[in-house]
């Protein structure tokens, strides 16, 4: 009997250990990795922090790109400033004028660009005036078709700045006036208090403290003719 009663206690002490046994839970302990598991009772190494990362590389941070690709851009960067013509007149001298227009989305610190076959005598006017910038032509440069825009004192051309840029006073011997795509170019100097101005300049591809923006140019015009 007391035989028997032993071998019911060793069953029971048994069954009691048996009962007890928890099985190790294998995981990532990192709070800051994708797979952090709160219920791992054993770190296997498998933390991993790629595939939950937000654009600034941080595990599931809050930091997104905008339309455009930047990482927490604003959204504008990608947007093209758009240049057009409007009206052509025969002035007093029998030059031709005409309107520049301009529809930007963005703040400009300069910008230049060239009318094809044409001999640039004059600028004036228009929203760059307003704003204080400078409108360089020279006919007798080695470049009589290009136009240079900026400010002395630093001013901006405003973003959302739509209508007359300046109007251009020239010479042609063509029945057309169009705009040429080599030498555009449209920028704003780097705010070095604003780290957006230094994202945009760092993935414009010069880094040179000069955020170059992308343009449209509109159709060319027929030159009318005037009797």
């Amino acid at each position: 009997m007391k035989y028997l009663i032993k071998i019911l206690c060793l069953l029971l002490i048994l069954f009691s250990c048996d009962q007890n046994v928890v099985e190790a839970v294998h995981g990532c302990f990192d709070s800051e990795a994708c797979n952090y598991n709160p219920d791992a009772s054993y770190d296997n190494n498998s933390c991993e922090y790629e595939s939950c990362a937000d654009c600034e590389g941080i595990p599931n941070g809050d930091a997104l790109e905008d339309q455009c690709g930047v990482c927490k851009g604003d959204g504008t960067y990608c947007l093209p400033i758009s240049l057009s013509f409007g009206n052509i007149v025969l002035n007093e001298s029998e030059q031709f004028e005409v309107q520049i227009l301009i529809d930007s989305p963005q703040n400009l610190s300069a910008y230049q660009f060239k009318l094809k076959e044409t001999e640039l005598q004059s600028a004036y006017g228009g929203i760059s005036e307003e704003y204080g910038f400078d409108v360089i032509v020279d006919p007798y440069s080695q470049s009589p078709d290009l136009v240079i825009a900026f400010s002395f004192s630093g001013s901006l051309i405003p973003a959302e700045s739509n209508g007359i840029l300046t109007n251009i006073a020239f010479n042609t011997l063509s029945t057309e006036l169009c705009f040429d795509l080599e030498n555009a170019i449209f920028t704003k100097s780097v705010d070095p208090n604003n780290n957006l101005d230094q994202v945009y300049d760092n993935i414009d591809g010069s880094d040179d403290d000069v955020i170059q923006y992308q343009f449209n140019f509109g159709e060319c015009i027929e030159i009318p003719t005037f009797n």
